[in-house]
């Protein structure tokens, strides 16, 4: 049972809507990985469900050994009705050439072997540990969910991943405090083909690392060759928390000396810390938008709108109405279909913005238009209901929005969360500078904000 007394009415509100969830689910198989989300769902599941809810870890070359260990104690420790199956996503060349969706062939295994054995224990649903936060991270194993109708119920109930750490602690879920953690292969970069061999490597260094007491380690591996060496050069760069370095120094000469054994010729170490997919720094916007769809357009200049897709985010300004995820070319968006404002990822700026996307804003707010002061004081409500500009929520971290107006043009207006470094436009907004011919500078204005 949560303690009423350590967390907000609000989140134990959303903790009953996720039991709501899972109940009318009637059986699930949970995708389990003892990770933080994964777990936490599992526990949740079990707690609505009982033996109708059966946690599944899936192990591979890619799953370090002390990540099944793991996963096997909390399962014990939460009684968790677990059963263990083997993935073989080396044996897709979708995965192991490592292109920027790899997570996506991966998800694809995972995610089939699942649904055979919810077809077999004639259980009507796949789960998986998807919360609302992860809708600004590149996550193209999310296709492979929406192909094969996986549900998210964490994100269905507008959890973040903030928020299930916080009820994981209330609950006595011992995952609330764990590391994140992602599969072996993100430590190679794309392009790099995956094998064994390198993914042990490593599962070793990072194990080495961690037994040093860096609790948070990445080890990723990159290689080159020159035309003046024979061999192929390894190197190995190190992210822990900036805090931990001078913990790393003192203990140099044991992890150089380790690393070189494992087989890498040189051992540095990334002055920028630990940052979750830091190897999809250099992912091309064409390839990001390529891995969430198959289609191209036709011509460099046309628009496709290639799917729409719940998002499970609520609006900043409506907040009872979800925003819809829009793929396009040449971006994608989310965008609430009631008042016409739409959120991006600051990423997706330079693709989505200007006269390249012509938004689709619903007719009445369109009608509705005003003023730039009405603009200020109505989200673009068909109905003239008040808009809560000042009290607008960002849909992944919560935090209020901060109101920007362009000093170039003081009547143009954003909102913006100064923590998730993404932004809000409001429909009418955006109706009244396409009508008014204004709308493709709103795209320089945002761009200097970040």
């Amino acid at each position: 049972m949560i303690n009423p007394m350590s967390i907000s009415s609000e989140l134990e509100s959303k903790y009953k809507k996720l039991q709501d969830i899972l109940r009318a689910c009637g059986g699930v198989v949970v995708a389990y990985s003892g990770g933080v989300d994964s777990t936490f769902l599992a526990y949740a599941a079990n707690e609505a469900l009982g033996r109708r809810a059966i946690a599944v870890t899936a192990i591979s070359e890619t799953y370090p050994k002390s990540e099944f260990n793991d996963a096997v104690a909390f399962a014990k420790q939460l009684n968790l009705s677990h059963r263990i199956i083997q993935t073989s996503e080396l044996q897709s060349e979708g995965f192991t050439g490592n292109p920027p969706d790899r997570c996506y062939y991966c998800k694809q295994e995972l995610f089939k072997k699942l649904g055979a054995m919810a077809d077999k224990e004639n259980i009507p649903y796949v789960l998986d540990g998807t919360t609302v936060t992860d809708g600004a991270d590149f996550r193209p194993g999310r296709r492979a969910a929406v192909e094969l109708k996986v549900r998210s119920p964490l994100k269905e109930a507008g959890l973040t991943k903030e928020e299930v750490r916080e009820l994981s602690r209330s609950l006595g879920v011992p995952t609330w405090d764990k590391p994140a953690y992602a599969c072996l292969a993100s430590r190679l970069p794309y392009g790099e083909n995956i094998t064994p061999a390198k993914l042990q490597r490593v599962e070793q260094a990072e194990d080495f690392l961690m037994g040093l007491g860096f609790k948070v380690c990445r080890v990723r591996s990159h290689r080159y060759k020159s035309e003046f060496v024979t061999n192929e050069v390894n190197l190995a760069r190190i992210e822990i928390e900036p805090d931990r370095l001078p913990l790393l120094v003192q203990h140099k000469d044991q992890i150089v000396r380790k690393l070189q054994q494992l087989g890498y010729d040189y051992v540095t170490v990334d002055l920028e810390g630990y940052r979750s997919g830091s190897m999809n720094r250099n992912i091309s916007r064409e390839e990001y938008l390529d891995v969430e769809t198959d289609a191209a357009p036709e011509a460099a200049d046309e628009i496709q709108e290639v799917k729409v897709i719940d998002s499970y985010l609520a609006c900043p300004d409506c907040r009872d109405n979800e925003l819809d995820e829009i793929i396009t070319r040449p971006g994608h968006y989310k965008q609430c279909g009631h008042c016409g404002g739409v959120w991006f990822n600051v990423n997706e700026l330079e693709k989505a913005l200007g006269q390249r996307v012509k938004f689709n804003i619903p007719s009445a707010v369109r009608a509705a238009t005003g003023s730039p002061e009405s603009v200020c004081k109505n989200s673009g409500d068909a109905k003239g209901t008040s808009a809560v500009a000042d009290k607008s929520a960002c849909p992944f971290c919560q935090t209020p929005l901060v109101r920007i107006k362009s000093i170039d043009a003081p009547d143009m207006e954003i909102a913006a969360c100064m923590i998730c470094q993404c932004l809000w436009v409001a429909g009418a907004e955006i109706a009244r500078l396409q009508d008014k011919g204004l709308f493709a500078q709103i795209k320089t204005f945002v761009m200097r904000l970040f």
